[in-house]
């Protein structure tokens, strides 16, 4: 059954890159022309404690809360995150975690509330990730009472506890949109050499989950991922485990 489904999920990727044209960073791409609009995220404007209000992409987000420049090599074992874009236009600095999902995640399990469920505050248009656990915990109460049905998301929320991250850095680590995931392929090059100076995940060719779904008028079980050779977008039913994931987070 599975089989069928991954043949049937590639013919959905297709169809996605001819429809949107988001096979590269051209004027044409959905993201580029930004057509992504909607009301996006209206909690928070970053996170206390930390602050990255000048700084640049590629720049080093430290454990203990301090910013080392991209020009520097940080000491091993010391980077929580990097930064992936600077402030600006009224959004604040986003920055990547370092260390990547080592396996392919599913986004959600096919016993999960959230695997038919057409949630329409996570479709493609959603942009500010930093509330999209709220969102889904709304419209599937399974989300909260068995985190374990939502593999890609579990890893991102749990990202701080794993990786031994405390204080200020503790909280605020969410999955991120589309959107979120194509800033991250434009600034590949900077911050993967970045990730890479501080012995983390880099970015390669493989597909990434966002948290936006599809959506309705084509399939409440399909889930949106980007692929980081090109930048193309496509779907993927939600119950496969064929992507990789990060986790982000906002920074006044």
């Amino acid at each position: 059954m599975k089989k069928h489904r991954w043949f049937a999920a590639l013919a959905v990727m297709v169809m996605a890159f001819a429809v949107a044209g988001c096979s590269d960073g051209s004027s044409g791409n959905e993201f580029a022309s930004g057509s992504l609009g909607g009301s996006g995220n209206s909690s928070g404007a970053g996170n206390s404690g930390v602050d990255c209000s000048k700084c640049a992409v590629g720049d080093f987000v430290l454990k203990d809360g301090t910013i080392l420049s991209k020009d520097k090599t940080p000491e091993s074992g010391t980077v929580a995150a990097v930064i992936v874009r600077a402030a600006a236009d009224g959004k604040p600095a986003l920055g990547v975690g370092i260390v990547h999902s080592t396996s392919r995640l599913a986004w959600c399990t096919e016993s999960a509330a959230g695997y038919s469920t057409d949630i329409t505050s996570l479709h493609s248009t959603y942009k500010d990730g930093r509330d999209g656990w709220e969102k889904l915990k709304a419209a599937c109460p399974d989300a909260e009472s068995n985190p374990e049905n939502y593999p890609a998301w579990n890893y991102s929320l749990t990202y701080a506890e794993t990786n031994g991250l405390t204080g200020d850095l503790a909280t605020g680590w969410y999955f991120p949109t589309l959107e979120e995931l194509y800033t991250i392929y434009k600034n590949k090059n900077a911050v993967n050499e970045s990730l890479s100076k501080a012995g983390g995940s880099t970015f390669g060719t493989s597909w990434y989950w966002s948290c936006c779904q599809y959506p309705s008028d084509y399939d409440a079980d399909g889930a949106r991922a980007l692929n980081f050779d090109y930048g193309g977008m496509g779907t993927l039913y939600k119950h496969n485990d064929l992507d990789y994931v990060c986790s982000v987070r906002a920074f006044n």
